[in-house]
C-alpha cells in the first residue's frame, strides 16, 4: 500500500514543555492504524497538528504527497482531513440534517441546495439515521450523537478521518455499532487515524498501532505485538506489570 499520510520528525514545544518529541509514522491508503498512549502522552498533540489547530515547532506532516503542516485548519480541511472529537460538539440550535448540511456547504466540494439535502440524507442513512435529519440535535441519544457527528466528518468528503477516542462512552452494544461503521469506511477505502483506549476496538479495527508516552513513540507495528511490548504494558500499567 502507498503512503497516504506521512509524519516526518514531528515536534511540538510549549515553552519549556516539549510535548510531541521526534515522531515520525505514517498511514497508507485505506488503512486504519491506532494512535495508543496514556493521558498526557501527546496523541491528541498530533492529530491537532494535523488538522492544523496546532502549528509543529518542527517536522512535517504530507497529505497524499502534499505539505499540509503550516497551513490554516480551514485549508487543511479543503485538502481531506477531517476529525471527530472525545466530547461530541453539535451545533444544538439546528437539526440533524442542518448540522450535516453545514459541513457541506463549506467543506471541499461546497455543496448547497437540494444536491447538499440528498447528501446530508445520504450520510446519514451511512451512519443509521436516515430519516431523522428533522430531528433536534439535543433529542438525540449519546450513539446517535456519536452517528451525527460521524456523518458531519464524512460530509466534508475526507481523503484522511481522524477519530479522537469516537468510541469513548458507549456501552458494549453501542460499541459494536461504532465498530461496525468503522470498517465500513475501511471498506470504503478510508484512511483513518483512530485514538483509542478501548482494546476490544483497537484490536478489532487496527492491524497496525503507534503507541506514544510522554511524547515520544515508545512501540510501533502490528497491533498485537505492540500490546504485548513490555515498554507499552509498562506506560499503560507501571513498571511491576511489564
Amino acid at each position: 500500500m502507498s503512503s497516504h499520510l506521512q509524519i516526518t520528525h514531528l515536534r511540538k514545544r510549549f515553552g519549556g514543555l516539549v510535548a510531541v518529541k521526534d515522531v515520525s509514522f505514517d498511514v497508507a491508503d485505506g488503512e486504519v492504524v491506532g494512535l495508543l498512549g496514556p493521558n498526557g502522552s501527546g496523541k491528541t498533540t498530533v492529530l491537532n497538528m494535523i488538522s492544523g489547530a496546532l502549528l509543529p515547532t518542527a517536522g512535517e506532516i504530507t497529505l497524499r504527497g502534499v505539505r499540509i503542516s503550516r497551513l490554516r485548519p480551514d485549508r487543511i480541511a479543503r485538502h481531506g482531513v477531517a476529525r471527530t472529537f472525545q466530547l461530541v460538539r453539535p451545533l444544538p440550535s439546528l437539526t440533524v440534517a442542518e448540522n450535516v448540511l453545514v459541513s457541506l456547504a463549506f467543506g471541499r466540494f461546497k455543496h448547497w441546495g437540494p444536491d447538499a439535502r440528498d447528501l446530508a440524507e445520504e450520510k446519514l442513512a451511512f451512519v443509521g439515521l436516515g430519516g431523522r435529519g428533522g430531528e433536534n440535535v439535543a433529542n438525540l441519544t449519546y450513539i446517535d450523537q456519536k452517528r451525527m457527528e460521524l456523518a458531519r466528518a464524512l460530509a466534508s468528503e475526507p481523503a484522511l478521518l481522524l477519530l479522537d477516542e469516537w468510541l469513548a462512552g458507549l456501552t458494549p452494544s453501542e460499541l459494536q455499532i461504532g465498530i461496525d461503521l468503522v470498517r465500513r469506511l475501511q471498506g470504503a477505502g478510508m484512511s483513518v487515524l483512530l485514538v483509542e483506549h478501548i482494546m476490544d476496538a483497537v484490536r478489532a479495527l487496527c492491524a497496525r498501532c503507534v503507541v506514544m508516552n510522554a511524547g515520544e513513540i515508545i512501540a510501533h507495528g502490528p497491533t498485537e505485538t505492540v500490546l504485548k511490548d513490555p515498554g507499552v504494558v509498562a506506560a499503560y500499567l507501571g513498571d511491576g506489570h511489564a
